[in-house]
């Protein structure tokens, strides 16, 4: 059965100018018609070198599409797969190529079309509790299989067990054993001499203004207060013991350089809110090992409360709470942290390598050629990041979580999740942008097994800024499952989903990626080549039932008609019996339906004289057209098999002319012609009557007696066989009439 519905154009599209002049010339009878066209140009067509059915059929790559899920639910449930031009995450314009319900049992195996401007396609899986993912796919010749990895099914982490894989490494073991010949210090004690071994009892506090530069061995049970510039260096070490502290009596910067260590057991203290303290690591051999707690506010060690420099390395089992911010700037500056490690003020992060294994917070963080390596189930906090050159390589179910913006900018960022898991980590930002408004080249990848849940993120696979399969955008909320505990600050991630699962079989398109047909009407003449007899927008949204099509609906636009003869417009649906749809023409081996008799009069006109194609004089009409199968067919409705042809001497012809897009046969009505092929293509020029242009953000076509080669500029180079993808995209603006398909204006 054939449904015809037509829809008013306001609902679809509204053309500002249009209104504008409609409402100036409402009182006159001719209004939307045009002045009669300049004297008709001899076209110089150039001749194509190659076969003009291959040329054609360039400007949309046609390919078989198998996309495999992995069924956790051994097809009791329904996956839906939906493959798009443009990322549906970041870009709200984005046009459907092909929809399916899918799971282990339904196979989703489609013929589609790709726009030869197209470098990537799109495919989202909706799980059967609604959670959806978004994969990106290189275009690649031939067919493609695509496989969307592990679904996330609802496991959990456990914290200690997994904080290991690739974040491995051992705290230095650290004897906080107070030798026997440690010389006891007392409140007005001070260390004078190298190579000494030296304590500092509980309940005794020392007040020290200076350090020997050589072998000194301080052991902290009491309180030391720092009241002065120091250096520890040339072996020397500080231990800070259970109940012991290490504070500053004013604003102070502890120098430790190569080889020296400062050591906090379990229940020690470095620093505190009171006085500013600040230290400057320099060397390979110098270090912080921590297993208590350090809290230091000064910002004096190179504008901040730690400088970490020449090879210098932390160790954290405890806490550290550095609101004075942190700098590293050497490829060999480590920061290892199996505890928790905030940062108040400003992580910068140049060459330097963070190794977290549990829960490192900053405000701030700008990264320059640093690395970040997170273990799983541990997570890195920040409010905002600035990250050139960062390497970010995140194991399962580990967390990166940033509140507000992170901005790639400079050296090209890579995120890398696991290889060879089964479960993702999660990058999770409310922003993620570009310097140069989002312009720049090369700025970030996405790799492995990461899910990237954004509100607002820049597009990728656009200019370098790449996500490659299995990393994935989320849509809306994660799907991978992470268990809360202490080392992700219980900000894992448990999205269960919902509903009880889709058993629902049936799936309707919407908003697929439309075409827009440009058609000569002179045939087996060549005309003059402007291409604007009949413009015409073709959407074709199918209805589906398992991997079966029980309908499909046309919609259509008629933008536009250059003739002066009657146009009529229908398809032939190739491939499909005439009584397979109910309805359809008598008398055709294939199923073929008429959409309209008259191009003018359904503008509006009873005069045969152009209509938009010399500027916007009527609103384009939108109708649709519903084609019911009387038993489901396999397959789908697409470009492939939508044969449209336009009509010039009535339906009702016993030979009627129809003109065909080059490659497509015409009907068993048609009528035939020595100066064309079968195929409808020139046997004078080699050129053809028709073309069908992807048209993802706007229709254009060439202005009345303006040559389609001079519309657009590579369309010369292209017909004659040269590789020039997204032609159609280069258009002259003074050339052209352009509507936009999404903010329904007109040009």
């Amino acid at each position: 059965m054939i449904k015809h519905m037509k829809r008013c154009i306001f609902t679809k599209v509204k053309f500002m100018a249009l209104f504008l002049f409609a409402a100036l010339m409402a009182a006159c009878t001719a209004d939307v018609y045009e002045p009669k066209p300049d004297p008709t140009p001899t076209p110089e067509p150039e001749i194509p070198e190659n076969p003009i059915v291959d040329i054609v059929n360039s400007i949309s790559k046609s390919r078989n599409l198998t996309v495999n899920v992995a069924d956790a639910y051994d097809g009791k449930y329904y996956y839906t797969i939906e493959v798009f031009v443009g990322n549906p995450v970041t870009d709200e314009n984005v046009r459907l190529l092909a929809g399916q319900k899918t799971n282990s049992k339904v196979p989703f195996s489609v013929n589609i079309n790709i726009p030869d401007s197209e470098t990537d396609i799109f495919i989202r899986q909706t799980d059967p509790f609604k959670r959806k993912r978004v994969y990106a796919f290189p275009v690649q010749d031939g067919d493609m299989v695509c496989d969307l990895g592990s679904i996330a099914n609802t496991k959990s982490s456990s914290g200690s067990v997994l904080r290991s894989a690739s974040v491995q490494y051992d705290i230095p073991e650290v004897d906080f054993t107070v030798p026997s010949d440690a010389k006891k210090m007392t409140s007005g004690s001070q260390i004078t001499r190298e190579g000494g071994t030296f304590l500092v009892e509980k309940g005794v506090s020392v007040s020290l203004s200076s350090l020997p530069w050589a072998t000194t061995r301080l052991y902290i049970k009491g309180t030391v207060i720092l009241n002065g510039g120091m250096s520890l260096q040339n072996n020397g070490s500080i231990y800070v013991l259970d109940g012991g502290k290490l504070i500053a009596g004013q604003n102070v910067v502890l120098q430790c350089n190569t080889p020296a260590l400062i050591a906090v057991e379990n229940g020690g203290t470095l620093g505190n809110d009171d006085k500013d303290l600040s230290l400057a690591l320099t060397g390979g051999s110098a270090k912080i090992v921590n297993y208590g707690e350090i809290e230091l506010t000064g910002k004096s060690a190179n504008g901040f409360a730690i400088s970490i420099s020449s090879g210098a390395s932390i160790y954290n089992a405890g806490e550290m709470d550095i609101e004075g911010g942190l700098v590293t700037y050497d490829s060999e500056n480590y920061i290892y942290n199996n505890g928790e490690i905030e940062i108040d003020h400003t992580l910068m992060l140049t060459n330097g390598k963070i190794y977290n294994s549990c829960v490192f917070e900053a405000d701030q963080c700008d990264v320059n050629g640093g690395s970040i390596t997170l273990a799983s189930g541990s997570i890195f906090e920040c409010e905002n990041m600035k990250a050139s050159g960062l390497k970010l390589t995140m194991d399962a179910l580990s967390v990166f979580d940033c509140e507000e913006k992170v901005t790639y900018q400079g050296n090209k960022s890579f995120i890398s999740g696991a290889s060879g898991s089964t479960d993702y980590a999660l990058f999770r930002a409310k922003e993620v942008r570009t310097d140069n408004n989002n312009t720049g080249w090369d700025r970030f990848s996405y790799t492995g097994m990461v899910e990237i849940e954004c509100e607002k993120h820049v597009p990728a696979n656009n200019k370098g800024n790449t996500i490659e399969p299995p990393a994935a955008f989320a849509q809306g909320q994660a799907s991978v499952e992470i268990e809360n505990d202490d080392c992700n600050r219980n900000s894992g991630n448990q999205n269960p989903g919902e509903g009880d699962g889709d058993q629902d079989p049936s799936y309707e398109e919407a908003e697929t990626l439309p075409y827009t047909y440009l058609f000569e009407d002179n045939w087996p003449a060549t005309g003059d080549y402007d291409m604007n007899d009949l413009v015409i927008g073709i959407q074709i949204n199918n209805k589906k039932m398992g991997g079966k099509t029980e309908s499909a609906k046309i919609i259509y636009t008629l933008y536009a008609t250059g003739a002066t003869k009657q146009i009529g417009v229908g398809f032939q649906l190739d491939g499909i019996p005439a009584s397979a749809v109910s309805g359809a023409e008598q008398g055709q081996t294939n199923a073929v339906i008429q959409l309209f008799s008259d191009a003018h009069s359904l503008l509006g006109s009873s005069e045969r004289t152009p209509i938009n194609t010399y500027k916007i004089t009527a609103e384009p009409v939108v109708n649709e057209v519903t084609v019911n199968f009387n038993t489901p067919i396999d397959g789908v409705m697409n470009v492939n098999n939508f044969n449209l042809f336009i009509v010039t001497n009535g339906f009702d012809s016993d030979r009627r002319n129809e003109v065909h897009i080059a490659g497509y046969k015409g009907t068993d009505k048609a009528a035939s012609s020595e100066n064309s092929t079968a195929n409808y293509v020139s046997n004078e020029t080699g050129l053809m009557w028709a073309l069908s242009i992807p048209s993802q953000d706007f229709a254009t076509y060439p202005k009345e007696t303006i040559r389609i080669d001079d519309a657009y500029e590579g369309f010369g180079s292209w017909i004659k066989g040269d590789n020039t993808p997204g032609w159609y995209l280069n258009y002259v603006e003074d050339n052209v009439i352009k509507y936009d398909l999404f903010t329904n204006k007109t040009e």
